[in-house]
């Protein structure tokens, strides 16, 4: 039988299991009752595991067999970690609709200390945004319009105002534009939509503006594309999942449209061939993009590079006292043949779990994610109906996403997630 067709019989078997597995632990299939796992493996399915199958297809190296057990096993070793933690913790995914069908509670001692923390909070935000625009000159988004025809000019003005920022806090921006922000508009979204406050609907609209701004303010487009996410992940849930066909188009329109005014204005030349130019490759970026760069990693490693035995996790890799390894930086320079400072390669998650430690590491990574993603979902299924749960439900939803195309670390320890685990659990704003 050829090669080729036992693994597409595989990947056939794959998702079929899979799916039943998902469905059976948390209805999957029950589109508008919203479940953590349910997000991460539709995100999973449509941006890595079935174009995955097209970049193998294209390929007539070695190295594409490598490249599809590693892309296919998170649709194996996820569900199993997520079946392992439903044995122990004995839930079902009837718990997901009462969730979902329970009012929000309102708790006034609570909503006091959340109105404190959060005027405290956007404040800070504030004067940390103002002293980025201090430390950003020019702001590229800002050059983008006055400058739309020098482009070579913009992307090193990106490449500056962010990930090679000189200042001691760049960490802070990061925290501050793909999380402080998303969270605390997230709170006064959640907040105005139960109290109709004026308060709320004041932080609700300058929070907003304060985050599109910064998330925006570098031209990167994924930061914006996110936060619009979140917000109509925010709505579908504070609605119980009564979300219309219309809003969700319109919310998908929404999310692209920052994308597409970036590309389009960062060619040389304004036209409508440079718009659809934009669009092909904002499909390219969201659809084919996260599985297909990954591709060449693999004939990187191990034949190039050894496996990195833990130095791939970055700073826990050093907090560990592994020494640094510069694989995926390598990686984009043996994509494209040029300066790779700035440049690096990430992939889904289980592409780091290989670079580190092989098939070993993918397998038992994956099992771990889906037992920590499964934990975390059953408390909130479990616990009280609140703002801060929602807040926190639909941001790690969003976390566990982005698995799609990061490393653990950088979707689990350095977006956040610790931090708003911890508010969460302790129980500080309620």
């Amino acid at each position: 039988m050829n090669n080729d067709f036992v693994v597409l019989l595989m990947g056939a078997a794959t998702l079929i299991i899979s799916s039943i597995v998902m469905h059976q632990t948390n209805g999957i299939f029950n589109i508008k009752k919203l479940s953590l796992p349910g997000v991460w493996f539709f995100a999973y399915l449509l941006l890595i595991f079935i174009p995955s199958f097209f970049v193998f297809f294209s390929k007539d190296d070695p190295y594409r067999f490598n490249y599809i057990y590693t892309m296919a096993s998170a649709l194996f070793t996820v569900p199993l970690g997520v079946l392992l933690a439903n044995c122990i913790l004995k839930f079902q995914p009837k718990e997901i609709g009462f969730f979902h069908a329970r009012p929000v509670e309102d708790n006034p001692k609570s909503m006091l200390r959340i109105t404190n923390f959060s005027l405290f909070l956007f404040v800070a935000l504030v004067l940390i945004v103002l002293w980025y625009s201090e430390q950003t000159t020019p702001v590229p988004l800002i050059y983008m319009f006055t400058n739309p025809d020098n482009s070579d000019q913009l992307t090193m003005l990106r490449e500056y105002s962010f990930k090679l920022l000189d200042s001691p806090i760049r960490y802070l921006y990061h925290l501050t534009r793909d999380f402080l922000l998303p969270f605390l508009m997230l709170l006064a979204a959640g907040n105005y939509y139960l109290s109709r406050s004026k308060l709320w609907l004041f932080l609700l609209i300058f929070t907003s503006i304060f985050g599109l701004a910064f998330a925006g303010a570098n031209i990167a487009k994924g930061p914006i594309f996110s936060i619009i996410i979140l917000l109509f992940l925010n709505i579908a849930i504070l609605k119980g999942g009564k979300i219309g066909w219309k809003l969700f188009i319109f919310g998908g329109l929404l999310c692209i449209s920052f994308p597409l005014l970036v590309i389009t204005f960062s060619q040389e030349v304004l036209s409508w061939d440079g718009f659809l130019i934009a669009i092909q490759k904002v499909y390219e970026r969201i659809f084919v993009a996260p599985a297909s760069i990954v591709y060449y990693f693999f004939e990187i490693v191990p034949e190039r590079f050894p496996f990195q035995m833990g130095r791939c996790m970055g700073v826990v890799g050093k907090l560990l006292g592994l020494g640094p390894t510069d694989l995926a930086g390598y990686t984009a320079w043996y994509i494209t043949g040029m300066d790779y400072a700035t440049t690096s390669v990430s992939g889904a998650f289980v592409t780091q779990l290989f670079g580190d430690f092989g098939f070993p590491g993918v397998i038992s990574g994956g099992l771990l994610v889906g037992v920590a993603m499964q934990c975390i979902h059953v408390t909130l299924m479990r616990g009280r109906k609140t703002i801060i749960s929602i807040t926190t439900y639909v941001l790690f939803i969003f976390f566990f996403a982005t698995l799609t195309y990061l490393q653990i670390v950088g979707a689990l320890i350095l977006s956040g997630a610790p931090l708003l685990w911890i508010l969460y659990k302790t129980k500080i704003l309620g």
